[in-house]
Parts: C-alpha cells; sequence; structure tokens
C-alpha cells in the first residue's frame, strides 16, 4: 500500500496541472485497488454468459462457480498467511537497502506457495467425480491463483502499474476469448464437457496473467538467486503476523465455511460443498463495499503516508517534543476525520444499495429469501471492511498485538455466531457474520481511539529494542530449504498420498424440499411457471393432470408416454424412461431431443430419417439383418458381446473387469486368478476338473444334478447346499450338506466353529453345559434355547436366550426390567421410585409395608428385669412369626430371608 499510495501522492500533485489529473488518479487507484477483482468477475461473468447460449444445465453452470468459488478462497487463506510477514520482510529490505534480496525472496515464496498450493489441491480434488482433465486444471488454476496473490504483494514496489493492469486486462480477456472458442466450437477429439473448457480457458488467462507479472518482477530487481528462503528467519520475532493473517482470512470466510455445514447447503462432484443463495449473497455484499477500498487507496493514502513520514521523521531523527506533538496531534486529526468521512460515505452506499435491491431483485424476479440474506450481509460487509482498514492501520504502526485482537475476535465471533444462528434456522441466515463483525468494529474502533493516547511513549520505548530475528532453528530450516530439501518433501508426500453420496438439498428439478424453492429462479417457481408441486400461480398443470392426479386424456394415472403427474415413469420410477426421456420427450443425458443413439423418442434415426441407423440398428437394439440382439460377429448394438463385455473388456453389466460368473474377458476367474473357478468351471460353464459339464458332486454350473434332472440330486441337496425338504441349510435331522449340525458340531462331536468340544453357549455335543454339567445352563436354557420351566424359547420373565423380551421386541420388558433386574430408566437394580423388580426397597420391604417408626432407635431400660424381658419378648415374637411366604415376608410385612 505504501508503494501505491506514493504513487498516488505524485498523481494528484500532477493533477492540478493536468487535465483530467484527478480522475486520472481515481481510475489507477481504483484499478490497482479492485481491478484484479473487478476484472476477475467480470471475465467470468462473460464466460457465464457465454455458456448459457449453449444451454448449459444451471447444476453445471454452478459446478463450475463453486470450482472458482473454491480456489478463490482458499487460495487466499494459503498465501494471506505468508503475506504480512512477507510484507514485513521485503520492507526491512528496503529500509536496510538491501534490494537485491528482494528477488531471492520472491523466488523462495514461489517455490513455498507452489508446493503447499499444489499438495493442498491435488489431494481435495483426488475423489472429484470429476474427469482428469478437469482436476488437472483445478490444480493448475489453484496453483496459478495461489502464486498470483504472492505477485500481487511485490507489485507495490515497481512503478509500471500500466503494465500490470495490461496483464490482468490481457489475462482475462483471453479467458473469454478461448472460452467462446472452446464452448461455440468444442474440440471433438478430447471427450469432455463443456465446463471443463471453461475452467480450463479460465486457468489459462490466469497462468498468463501470472507469467508476465512475473517475469517482470525477475527483470526488475536486481541481485543472485541467493538465499531464497532466508525470510524463514522472521518466523522468529513476527511470527504474530502470520497469526495476524491467518487469523483475519478465516474470519473473512469462517462465516462462508459454518454455513456450509448448518445451512441450505449441498454437495457437487462429492467435494464441493455449496450454498448458491448465500455464497451470492456474501458476493454481492463484498461489492458494496468496493467504494471504501477505493478510498482508502486514494485519498486516506495521499493524506496519510506524508503525514506519518514527517511524525516518524520528528519523533525519531530530528524533531523536538513540541513539534512531536504537533506532528501527531496532525496525522490524529486526519486519520480520524477520513476514517469518519470514508465510513459515512459507505454507510450512504450501504443503505441506498440496501433501497434500490428491492427494486433489482423485483426485476429480475429473484427469490426475497436472497434478499432478504442480502440486506444482512451488507451490513456485515460494512463492518468488515473496516476491520480490515483498523488492521492495516495498526500494522503501519506495528501495534501486532492490536491487530491480533481485532482479527481473533473476527475469527472466533464469526465461527461461534454463525453456527449459533444458522442452527436457529434459515431466518437467521447471516446474522452470525453480522453481529460479528459488527462486534469486532467496535472492538476495532475503541482500540483506535485510544492509539494516540501513548502513540508516542510505545514508539520511543520500541526504538530502544530491535526485535530479535532468527534463531538457530530457523535459520537450520532456511539453509535447508535453499539447499532444496523442499524436493525431498515434495517427494516423500506424494509417496504417502499415493500409497494411501451425498444428500443433496434440491431435486433434479431445482427444487428445495425443505423451502420449496427453486434454485434456478430463486422462487418458489420454476422457469417455466411451476411449483415444486407442478403446478403454475393458478394451480392448473398443463399436461391433462387434475388436482387428483388422474389423466383426462388416457383415463388413468399414466400419460400417454407412460408419466404419472408428477413425472415419474411407470416402468423406471424416475423421472426419465429408460431412453433417458423425461415427459417433454426431452433426452435429459444427452441434453437433445435425440438419446445417446441419435434416435427420437418415436424411433427416428436423425442421419437416415427411418427406424434404422446406417449400420443396422433400431432405438431398441434388433439388427436389421439378423433379427436378433446380436449381429454376426456377435456383438449388440452397444458394442457388447452376449457375455457383457465391451471391446475394452470391460463388463458393462458387472460394471468391472469381470462378469456375472467372476471371469475376465480371458476368461480368468478373479478368485482362483485360473482359468476356472472354485468348483472347476471355466467362463464357457465346463468343468476342467471332471472334464465334463458337472462338478465332482454332480451339478452343471446352473446346479442342474446328472441323475435327477433338477436342481436337488437323490439326497435333496442343490450345489450350494440348500436343503429341498426343509428349505435350509440342515436336513430334518439337523445337519447340512457337509455334516454339520446347528451348533457347529460335526458327526465325531467337535464343534468346528469353537474348534472345541463345547459350542459358543457352552455345551457339547451331548448337550450338557460346561458350566452346570447339565443339559441347561445358569438361566435354565438347553442346548436349543429352550427354558426347562416354560418349555419356550422364553423364560418366566418373557426373555428368551439372548435377553430379548417376547412383548416388546427390546432388551426390556414393558416395566422397564432386562432379564437380570436392571432398570432401564436408572441403570441400576433400582427403579427411580426406589424398588426392585420384585417391589422391595432397599430395606426389603414391600411398597406401603416399611413401618412407621423404621429407622428410629427404641428407648433402652438399662435395668436388668427390662433387658431380660426385652430379650425374652423378641424370642418370642420371631419364634411365632410362622416363617416367611415366597417372597420373604412374615405375616406382619417384615422381611425376613434377605436380600
Amino acid at each position: 500500500m505504501a508503494g501505491i499510495g506514493f504513487e498516488l501522492k505524485k498523481l494528484f500533485d500532477d493533477s492540478e496541472d493536468t487535465p483530467f489529473g484527478s480522475a486520472k488518479a481515481l481510475l489507477f487507484s481504483t484499478a490497482v485497488s479492485i481491478g484484479p477483482w473487478f476484472i476477475t468477475a467480470t471475465s467470468l461473468n462473460l464466460i457465464l454468459l457465454i455458456s448459457k447460449t449453449i444451454d448449459l444445465s444451471r447444476n453445471n453452470q454452478i459446478l463450475f462457480m463453486s470450482t472458482i468459488f473454491y480456489i478463490f478462497i482458499f487460495s487466499q487463506i494459503v498465501t494471506n498467511a505468508f503475506q504480512y510477514l512477507v510484507t514485513r520482510y521485503v520492507s526491512d529490505c528496503i529500509f536496510n537497502k538491501k534490494i537485491f534480496k528482494i528477488k531471492s525472496a520472491y523466488i523462495g515464496c514461489i517455490k513455498l506457495v507452489t508446493i503447499i498450493s499444489f499438495l493442498l489441491s491435488m489431494f481435495f480434488i483426488k475423489k472429484a467425480t470429476l474427469s482428469v482433465g478437469y482436476k488437472i486444471s483445478f490444480v493448475v488454476l489453484f496453483v496459478s491463483m495461489s502464486l498470483s496473490w504472492i505477485t500481487m504483494i511485490f507489485i507495490s514496489l515497481l512503478k509500471k502499474y500500466k503494465f500490470i493492469l495490461f496483464c490482468f486486462f490481457l489475462g482475462n480477456f483471453i479467458s473469454v476469448i478461448l472460452g467462446y472458442v472452446f464452448l461455440k466450437y468444442p474440440v471433438t477429439f478430447i471427450k469432455e464437457d463443456p465446463t471443463f473448457w471453461m475452467l480450463f480457458s479460465y486457468t489459462v488467462g490466469i497462468f498468463l496473467n501470472f507469467i508476465m507479472t512475473s517475469m517482470y518482477i525477475m527483470r526488475a530487481f536486481p541481485g543472485k538467486e541467493k538465499n531464497q528462503f532466508e525470510f524463514f528467519v522472521y518466523f522468529r520475532g513476527y511470527f504474530s503476523l502470520i497469526v495476524i493473517g491467518t487469523l483475519y482470512i478465516f474470519g473473512v470466510w469462517g462465516h462462508v465455511f459454518v454455513n456450509w455445514f448448518v445451512g441450505d447447503s449441498y454437495i457437487l462432484a462429492n467435494v464441493f460443498l455449496v450454498s448458491p443463495v448465500y455464497e451470492a449473497a456474501v458476493f454481492y455484499g463484498y461489492c458494496t463495499v468496493i467504494p471504501s477500498l477505493v478510498y482508502f487507496a486514494t485519498f486516506l493514502e495521499t493524506k496519510f503516508l506524508p503525514l506519518y513520514k514527517d511524525y516518524f521523521n520528528k519523533l525519531c531523527v530530528v524533531g523536538k517534543y513540541e513539534d512531536v506533538k504537533e506532528s501527531l496531534k496532525a496525522l490524529k486529526q486526519t486519520l480520524i476525520s477520513e476514517v469518519l468521512y470514508c465510513m459515512e460515505l459507505q454507510l450512504l452506499i450501504s443503505i441506498t444499495c440496501i433501497l434500490l435491491a428491492n427494486i433489482m431483485f423485483n426485476e429480475l424476479d429473484m427469490d426475497t429469501y436472497l434478499l432478504d440474506l442480502f440486506r444482512v450481509i451488507v451490513f456485515g460487509s460494512y463492518s468488515s471492511i473496516f476491520i480490515s482498514i483498523l488492521i492495516t492501520l495498526f500494522l503501519y504502526f506495528d501495534l501486532r498485538f492490536q491487530a491480533m485482537v481485532l482479527a481473533s475476535s473476527m475469527f472466533t465471533t464469526g465461527i461461534l455466531f454463525s453456527y449459533v444462528f444458522g442452527k436457529m434456522g434459515m431466518s437467521f441466515t447471516g446474522f452470525g457474520f453480522f453481529l460479528s463483525s459488527l462486534l469486532t468494529f467496535a472492538v476495532g474502533v475503541y482500540m483506535f481511539y485510544k492509539l494516540f493516547d501513548k502513540l508516542n511513549y510505545t514508539i520511543m520505548f520500541r526504538q530502544n529494542f530491535n526485535y530479535k530475528v532468527g534463531g538457530s532453528f530457523v535459520k537450520k530450516i532456511s539453509q535447508l530449504f535453499n539447499n532444496r530439501i523442499y524436493i525431498v518433501i515434495l517427494i516423500v508426500i506424494l509417496f504417502l498420498l499415493g500409497s494411501a453420496k451425498a444428500h443433496a438439498a434440491y431435486d433434479s428439478r431445482g427444487f428445495n424440499n425443505v423451502t420449496g424453492n427453486n434454485r434456478d429462479t430463486m422462487s418458489p417457481y420454476d422457469k417455466e411457471g411451476y411449483d415444486i408441486n407442478g403446478y403454475n400461480r393458478q394451480g392448473a398443470d398443463r399436461r391433462g393432470f387434475n388436482k387428483v392426479y388422474w389423466n383426462i386424456g388416457t383415463n388413468s394415472p399414466y400419460d400417454y408416454s407412460g408419466f404419472n403427474y408428477k413425472g415419474i415413469h411407470k416402468d423406471t420410477g424416475k423421472e426419465s424412461d429408460t431412453r433417458g426421456f423425461n415427459y417433454k420427450h426431452f433426452n435429459i443425458e444427452t441434453n437433445s431431443e435425440y438419446d445417446k443413439n441419435g434416435f427420437t423418442f418415436e424411433g427416428i434415426h436423425k442421419d437416415t430419417g427411418r427406424e434404422y441407423d446406417k449400420n443396422g440398428w433400431n432405438y431398441y437394439g434388433l439388427n436389421e439383418q439378423t433379427k436378433d440382439y446380436y449381429n454376426k460377429e456377435g456383438w449388440n448394438f452397444a458394442g457388447i458381446n452376449r457375455r457383457g463385455f465391451n471391446k475394452d473388456k470391460y463388463n458393462v453389466e458387472t460394471k468391472s473387469e469381470y462378469d456375472n460368473w467372476g471371469f475376465n474377458y480371458d476368461g480368468i476367474n478373479k478368485e482362483t486368478g485360473k482359468e476356472y473357478d472354485t468348483r472347476g468351471f471355466n467362463y464357457e460353464h465346463f468343468n476342467v476338473e471332471t472334464n465334463s459339464k458337472y462338478d465332482k458332486n454332480g451339478f452343471t454350473y446352473d446346479g442342474i444334478n446328472k441323475d435327477t434332472g433338477r436342481e436337488y440330486d437323490k439326497n435333496g441337496w442343490n450345489y450350494y447346499g440348500l436343503n429341498e425338504k426343509t428349505q435350509d441349510y440342515y436336513d430334518e435331522t439337523g445337519w447340512t450338506f457337509d455334516g454339520i449340525n446347528r451348533q457347529g458340531f460335526n458327526r465325531e462331536g467337535y464343534n468346528v466353529w469353537t474348534k472345541s468340544k463345547y459350542d459358543y453357549a457352552n455345551f457339547d455335543f451331548q448337550g450338557i453345559n460346561k458350566n452346570t454339567k447339565t443339559r441347561y445352563d445358569e438361566r435354565g436354557f438347553d442346548n436349543n434355547q429352550v427354558h426347562n420351566k416354560t418349555h419356550t424359547k422364553y423364560d418366566e420373565r418373557g426373555f428368551d436366550y439372548g435377553g430379548k423380551n417376547k412383548d416388546t421386541g427390546t432388551e426390556y420388558d414393558k416395566d422397564g426390567w432386562n432379564f437380570y433386574g436392571l432398570n432401564e430408566k436408572t441403570k441400576t437394580y433400582f427403579d427411580p421410585s426406589g424398588y426392585t423388580r420384585e417391589g422391595l426397597d432397599k430395606y426389603g420391604y414391600k411398597r406401603g409395608q416399611r413401618p412407621k417408626n423404621f429407622g428410629v432407635a427404641p428407648a433402652v431400660n438399662r435395668g436388668r428385669h427390662s433387658t431380660a424381658g426385652t430379650k425374652k419378648s423378641g424370642t418370642k415374637s420371631s419364634g411365632g412369626s410362622g416363617g416367611y411366604d415366597k417372597n420373604g415376608f412374615d405375616k406382619n410385612g417384615i422381611y425376613r430371608r434377605g436380600y
């Protein structure tokens, strides 16, 4: 900003003697400040406008813009962490008159950012359901965009701003031209979708822009390419600048990330989590604060920098105390007045945009939900841009603590508030970003006013200290990178990476099932005026269906093409038939009136004008010569042979290199790795082990026994061990085809499952339990899981062997007890009232039978006779109780049996 500011100062000074001089300065400021953003946005919209001329689907447009959006955001995140640190290093090089180091620092930054951005983009796009070409373009564009941000850091040191702007314009102009050429005249020998050519065109432009600016920087700065990573030493002493840059950029975009996870979002290509409505509101909101960027780069910078330089010169070099005070006073007045003016100007612009938005959104028939979002985001963007300005001002005075407070506040509150309001529903979306920006802005304004109270003391105090940069560790790291250790690191990471269905909020018609809004029009109606239920604003269906879903023409629930009122086909159960045609006879697979084979819905071929194409196939695959679905060579219309393989040896039926029987095109079985399967059959269903069409058990490949002529042999078993009589894998006596019973025992009494003489329930072959030495286990179940008392699969309380209750079907009965007396609610042996399953409290009393004086110690007469009488009386009472009932209670309701 300093370099730009000085250039602007020169332009404004010359404007007095030059016609339109101020306009030239303003134009220059606008171009440098927002030029890249504006040129990028313009070129992207032109490419999208061109794509609409070829009827590119809305989904593909969103895919393209989401790709750009992800690259734009995350490339900033990658580079913003280094931005302040590198800027500081370059500034010190200029101050210390070591310009020759700048070139090396630029090369080091380029190498570092290239490695990081390449690895991140490759790891991210790896699992995307996109073509290889699209993935490569994504990686190249991500790296190029990241390098462009780094290049912008060094631009302020150059004087050829016209050349810089020319590079931006030329790169994006070429993107638009290539986009037009590739979309209007697609390359036929490269099988790629239009979205690839759009991304490829834009990638070429951005890459060219980076190459031109980078080459100029390399020529402009002197010096040899040594110590390219010397700026690493600033990690010690100025690490806070990395933290500030990282926290700030996450604060700017954090609310978008949160909305992806808690808002109205869906996934594209298996990797892009997008929320088009919210992202559109954020983009429009940020556009409204462009005037503040321009003003800050012109009036604020041109007025501030001379005073800033004069203040530091007087404070640190030649000034007297009174001169310093006067200089600080002038600096303070200028800053406060200009910041306030900028705030007033931006507030007026923001309010104007909000008022005009209502008219514009209605004119464009855009959703009112987007309008509400836009209004909230505008105010959030207002606070956000001034947070950026305040952080820049704090860093001018090296007040890194204040800058870190602002960045930290914006990051933490942005994430927290966006999550809280996002969970509250769509009506509160955007309020998290607004409140976070407003709160952080308030903190920044407070610190800004406090800035000048002790500024003289702070700066003079720091002049007596030199920040210690470097250190043995970071110097070693710098030396290692200068020795190209990064190449080894990159190879290792690539090696590790090499060795090492999401929900959709919108249906295929573009409607959100929750809000009922259409993503194309951002309203409850699609482009044709129909809502999510297929009715227009008057409530009528144009296809002949009435509101009870009955088609009048066919007198059935379906129209003549077999689609119901929702557009669902009666055979496929989808919005298209088996050939890909929807209810309008438009093919959604080819996006034309022809199917993938060139036939219309009625079966007329576009080239021959009759029901057969030039190779003699009709639309449903019948061959004109053979009157069969395969031609003389054994291939069908789609180039598939009778086994399901195409000519590339890929099986389209199994979607693998193997057919339904596990053989590849060359007849190798995938399980055995040989020309026959586990039963000995080859791909022609001939058994190579028996040298016949039967396996060793006498069954054909299809399971027909040679003796019985049916699927079961004379003993009633089929080829995979199913018994004919029981229709189970066990016969009537409980044995399998291989001689294993239901408990896993063979006929010698050995359990093949547990590999011991006991089964999993600890019963042996004779049914004797290992623990109880009887035919029943501790709960009374035998080896067939039949209870000895109830003679059923359930015990007295209704629980089976596995602990599931027969009434509730769960592990707890209707009263909340499991089979061993644990309560479901309390997870103890007592219910919430303190009683066991048997109805006893912890002292052994039934409900309502505990004595009233329970727990009160009786008065004791310590005289001899009284003691003896008491003992005798107690003995008599005990003896006369008559024992206790089956629950342990005596006739007086006292629990006697113990607990």
